[in-house]
């Protein structure tokens, strides 16, 4: 057979592709360390077996609070085809100071910085991992995954600069040794981990490379190491291939293709640019666009052209990346999460949906369908894993619209066609043939009616697809969906969008029999070929017989395919649960919104997952399977003539939520008055500062809040002088991150407030002093109150940008300042007295600092009101409420804060907003654009109540107003999901902590 494949193949093979594939570039490489994870130039092999790296981009601390709800996205993950998740390691997280945990960080158990539980609930869930733990990691993260302190260090960043190489070593040797326990080498999930991120080789960058990667090795790391050359520019940097110190072992692109205002063309330059630097190494993209970025004063995501990056989108695109022959493909962000607290780069809100197939929420959408349809293909067409690019262009179709792209496996002879509309954005309605090379020769297909695509669509079409036992497709029009072999008979789905025709030919020695009882369609054989044809709308089972061979051939259109699942049964040992490597049995099921697993026992089929209402079940599973139970509950089932099981499931599910109501209120902002108590803010006395790039604009003192040990979160500043009476003007250049904004007071006084937008970092502003304001020979105070955005990325000033007052002065007379005082986070990074949240999760606001934002905070001595009075002047108002949630065991509903926006003004407002602690959210009223805020489930209590908070900061003198604030849902679903209340450090654990508490009058 093998013969009779290649003989008409190898003639078509250009000598170009067979001279690349010389036997030398077809050995398999590895580490030297290890054989668990090898490659060769078309693919990775695990444990000896070639897979598709199909991943997921998740990162642990964006999904905040309690760790058990991470198995939710990892298990979501896996039903919808992906094998393996990439995730960050946040170096800030972990490392608050320098000698967090006398060197070792902080990596505790039980909370969002425990990476170790993060790894094993992926391994559970049966899913692969990629660490990329940096040091730096960009991440729209603040500062990169950078702590804040490290910018203070002499010298610069990302080099072999000996003060910052003592800064990463002890948090990359850290980690370093969690990743070795946790390799495959050690029963672990990792197979590959990153060195460094997005960076360019230089003279004196190469070293560093080279340090991160002998770091790795030292602390027990043998897997593979990879590195992701930025964007679209793949210069080979650190290829194995290409001289210079720091070459890792696989070498991979990195690339978003897609806009936010218009569909792109595809960009067919990955497969060139890849041979021309990294021949050896197999096609890796080690992120690719899974939605798109989106900044402060934009658009909410989903708002602005979802269709940029819909199930469409992946349709095309990803399968674009198949033609080129990549085998290493990361989707970021697969679920992006939540910005909580100081967390955000300036260049992000709160915020990371992405546009992810999995939303903030973890609602799974429809993108997770395409994917669900690709990944499943993917994992059973071990043939396409070492397929070649033979050639591609417009020359294979009638249609000169449709562009081919024609990939070989040359040792088996199967064939895949990759098509699509040669402009991809192209909406139009084609129909065409196409010629493709099979075993009996060049055909046309199909040989009756025509392809079809029908505007933003790709196919994969096969040739000599070897399938279940041994059974051969000659070519099909339709798509393979997957294959399975139940007990002896091998089921293949095939699927197409409704409406459209699809031709099947199958390999026969004779003719089979073929049932078409149902089906739209005919059959045919002649010469050693069954020919299907038919149309694709709901489902149709084929059975075609013929001796000991048993196929059924599944046809579904894709709005029924979408609905499908082929969830594998777990095998033994410590990698049972994982695809090839662990088992290749499974079912197929029809129907559930997510099916998380499924297990055989004896006779029963134990079936696990979420509903999104009453859903009818469709299963089949050997004959042995007598019993079917759905979250252990026993379904009512039925046995088709097809030979399947149906059955229904769950019920139509309503929530009501509680209103918000019963708010309570204080003032926030005791720091303007001129006889506020300040002895415990830091003295921001130092004169000198690493931060040369952007050095002090005027004033003998630094305030760059990084330097006192403040890295996010509201930062207050005070200075004092002694008035002449000469004084008319002060002038403050206040940095403070895109989107930010301060306030500023003269006695109490208010002079103004200044913001930026979404590519303004700082404000220079003269603000007039009001008439009787100074008090003359005496002591006068300016208070300072900032927002913090984030420490920006090294994409910006190479990472080092300080937040503060960049520069002030008195205008008039030669007053100048006799000192100053700042505020952060109590504690700052080092003395913080929530180490359970952590550093981040607050700022120098007065009601953070007393702990008003926790539960359990006494406010009986506060005054009622709602945050929808506001404030009647520039000022800040803090307000408390608690509600109940009213949702019952096996329910999902995941919740979200609503703000409504007065466009009828343009108020100049911000809002941060609390859950049971915790910073959740960021609103700028004239910024915008995110007015809905994601109450994370991993936070939300469902047993006992919530306590919701919310600062209401005015920046104008008139003071602000907020709209509107209420509860709304994601939906609901009937879930196997475990929910338990997260016990968190409340008021009376910090209590002792912090200052004594006090009710302010409200402004």
């Amino acid at each position: 057979m093998l013969a009779r494949l290649l003989a008409p193949l190898l003639l078509l093979v250009p000598a170009c592709v067979a001279a690349f594939h010389d036997q030398s570039l077809l050995r398999r490489n590895s580490t030297g360390l290890t054989d668990a994870v090898t490659w060769d130039p078309n693919s990775l092999f695990i444990q000896g077996q070639r897979v598709f790296i199909l991943s997921a981009e998740y990162h642990p601390w964006r999904l905040p609070g309690n760790p058990d709800i991470w198995a939710d996205v990892f298990e979501k993950i896996k039903a919808n085809g992906f094998n393996t998740v990439s995730f960050y390691v946040n170096w800030a997280l972990h490392f608050p100071t320098p000698d967090t945990n006398g060197g070792e960080g902080d990596f505790e158990a039980g909370t969002y910085r425990d990476i170790e539980r993060f790894i094993q609930e992926a391994k559970n869930a049966g899913l692969w991992m990629i660490a990329r733990p940096g040091p730096y990691i960009n991440a729209e993260t603040t500062g990169g995954g950078f702590p804040g302190w490290v910018g203070n260090i002499a010298g610069a960043l990302r080099t072999n600069n000996t003060n910052y190489t003592q800064a990463w070593s002890p948090y990359m040797t850290a980690i370093s040794k969690i990743i070795a326990r946790n390799q495959i080498t050690n029963g672990g999930p990792i197979i590959l981990v990153q060195a460094e991120n997005e960076f360019s080789a230089g003279p004196t960058q190469s070293p560093y490379m080279q340090a991160v990667i002998n770091t790795y090795r030292a602390n027990g790391v043998v897997i593979p190491i990879t590195h992701n050359d930025q964007h679209s520019g793949q210069a080979g940097n650190f290829s194995p291939d290409l001289p210079g110190t720091g070459a890792v072992n696989i070498y991979c692109g990195d690339s978003y293709p897609q806009g936010a205002n218009s569909w792109a063309q595809v960009q067919s330059i990955y497969y060139s640019d890849h041979k021309a630097v990294a021949p050896s190494n197999p096609l890796c993209l080690a992120e690719f666009g899974g939605g798109f970025l989106l900044n402060w004063g934009g658009a909410p995501f989903g708002g602005i052209n979802p269709g940029l990056t819909n199930a469409d989108y992946e349709n095309v695109f990803y399968k674009e990346n198949y033609a080129q022959t990549a085998t290493i493909l990361s989707i970021y962000m697969l679920f992006g999460g939540t910005n909580w607290g100081g967390t955000a780069a300036p260049v992000s809100y709160t915020s990371y949906d992405y546009g992810g197939g999995i939303n903030e929420n973890r609602v799974a959408g429809p993108k997770m369908n395409e994917m669900r349809l690709q990944g499943l293909f993917l994992r059973v067409s071990r043939d396409f894993l070492a397929a070649n690019l033979i050639a591609n262009g417009t020359n294979y179709t009638t249609s000169a619209l449709i562009h081919t792209a024609e990939l070989r496996n040359l040792e088996t002879g199967a064939g895949f066609y990759v098509t699509r509309h040669d402009s991809s954005p192209s909406t139009a309605l084609t129909t065409t043939q196409i010629t493709v090379q099979t075993s009996v020769g060049p055909l046309l297909i199909p040989q009756t009616g025509a392809l079809t695509f029908n505007g933003r669509e790709s196919k994969i079409l096969v040739t000599d697809y070897v399938f279940g036992t041994n059974n051969t497709i000659l070519y099909s029009t339709a798509e393979i969906m997957t294959w399975t072999t139940i007990e002896s008979t091998d089921y293949i789905i095939f699927y197409a969008p409704t409406g459209q025709t699809g031709e099947t030919s199958f390999l026969f020695d004779s003719a089979p029999t073929v049932n078409l009882d149902g089906l739209s369609g005919a059959s045919s054989f002649f010469n050693g070929t069954l020919v299907l044809s038919y149309t694709l709308n709901g489902s149709a089972f084929v059975p075609i017989t013929l001796g000991t061979t048993s196929i059924v051939a599944i046809l579904l259109d894709k709005p029924t395919a979408n609905q499908w699942h082929a969830p594998i049964i777990p095998g033994p040992g410590p990698f049972g649960n994982f695809f090839s490597v662990g088992t290749n049995e499974t079912v197929l099921v029809s129907g559930p919104y997510v099916l998380r697993n499924a297990s055989i026992s004896e006779n029963t089929l134990s079936l696990v997952g979420d509903l999104n209402g009453t859903t009818t079940i469709e299963v089949i599973a050997p004959a042995s399977v007598s019993e079917i139970l759905w979250n252990d509950v026993p379904i009512t089932i039925i046995k088709t003539p097809g030979g399947s099981f149906i059955g229904q499931v769950g019920a139509a599910l309503t929530m009501d939520l509680p209103t918000l109501e019963n708010w309570k209120v204080s003032g926030s902002l005791p720091e303007i008055d001129p006889e506020f108590d300040d002895s415990n803010f830091t003295v921001a006395d130092l004169t000198t500062t690493n931060y040369t790039n952007l050095p002090p604009l005027a004033g003998s003192q630094v305030l760059y809040s990084q330097q006192y040990g403040f890295y996010g979160g509201y930062l207050i500043f005070r200075g004092r002088f002694n008035a002449s009476g000469d004084e008319t003007a002060v002038n403050l250049t206040v940095q403070y991150g895109f989107a930010g904004g301060y306030t500023a007071w003269l006695n109490g006084v208010f002079l103004g407030s200044s913001q930026g937008n979404a590519t303004i970092s700082l404000s220079t502003n003269s603000w007039a002093i009001p008439s009787g304001t100074l008090r003359v020979n005496e002591t006068n105070v300016l208070v300072v109150f900032q927002d913090h955005m984030g420490i920006i990325e090294t994409n910006t000033n190479g990472g080092k940008e300080p937040r503060g007052i960049r520069g002030y002065a008195l205008v008039g007379g030669n007053t100048t300042f006799d000192s100053w005082k700042i505020q952060g986070n109590l504690g700052g990074a080092a003395n913080a007295p929530d180490t359970f949240r952590g550093y981040l999760n607050e700022g120098g606001l007065w009601a953070e600092r007393i702990g008003a934002h926790l539960p359990g905070f006494p406010d009986d001595s506060w005054a009622s009101g709602s945050p929808l009075s506001g404030v009647s002047k520039a000022g800040i108002n803090f307000y408390r409420t608690t509600f109940d949630l009213p949702i019952s065991d096996g329910i999902d509903s995941p919740i979200r804060l609503s703000v409504a926006r007065d466009n009828t003004t343009v108020s100049n407002f911000r809002l941060q907003i609390y859950l049971n602690g915790w910073q959740i959210g960021k609103y700028v009223n004239s910024i915008g654009p995110q007015t809905i805020f994601v109450l994370p489930a991993s936070i939300l209590r469902r047993q006992s109540t919530n306590t919701l908070a919310v600062s209401v900061w005015a920046m104008d003198g008139l003071g602000a107003t907020v709209a509107g604030l209420q509860l709304i849902s994601d939906g609901v679903f009937s879930s196997a999901l475990q929910f338990t209340d997260y016990v968190t450090p409340d008021f009376e654990d910090q209590q002792d902590l912090r200052p004594s508490s006090q009710f302010i009058e409200p402004m």
